[in-house]
């Protein structure tokens, strides 16, 4: 189980989900004022949360469901082509999620620029890191292709 390499890329993709808890999204400076926005929520540069602005996707849950999910995939490996599926589901969830980031990224600067003008802003560590996701599991996905191909190929020798 461990020495196949789509393991490597399963928890790899697992880390990574699991590492948008620790960074932030996007930073916003408007005028004096700093906002932070991480996958729990909206947060001004002294730690307190601004109340006017809900997430509506939870997206801390959201990648800890597509962690847990990666991980429990690792354990199908007796069964690839549900392991396949399970990492496909995976992805199309991880598509939703930097699709809904970044709606809510755009929400947020149209939200704080209300009013006042200008916002600038930056990106952070957690906007990148589901397009790591992203790529983990469609490189495990190939891997997990590959070996049953590979298996298929040498009961067909058989």
């Amino acid at each position: 189980m461990w020495q196949r390499k789509q393991t490597v890329f399963l928890v790899l993709a697992a880390l990574s989900a699991v590492a948008t808890w620790w960074f932030p999204v996007a930073t916003y400076l408007r005028g004096q004022d700093l906002f932070r926005f991480s996958t729990t929520g909206l947060y001004k540069a002294d730690g307190t949360e601004v109340v006017d602005v809900a997430l509506k996707v939870p997206f801390s849950v959201l990648f800890t469901v597509i962690a847990v999910a990666l991980v429990a995939c690792i354990f199908f490996y007796a069964n690839r082509p549900r392991q396949a599926r399970f990492v496909r589901g995976t992805y199309l969830i991880t598509l939703g999620a930097i699709a809904f980031l970044f709606i809510t990224d755009n929400s947020i600067s149209s939200f704080l620029e209300d009013g006042v003008g200008r916002v600038s802003s930056s990106y952070g560590v957690s906007f990148f890191l589901p397009l790591a996701t992203l790529l983990f599991s469609f490189l495990a996905e190939r891997a997990i292709r590959a070996d049953e191909a590979l298996v298929r190929n040498a009961d067909r020798l058989r």
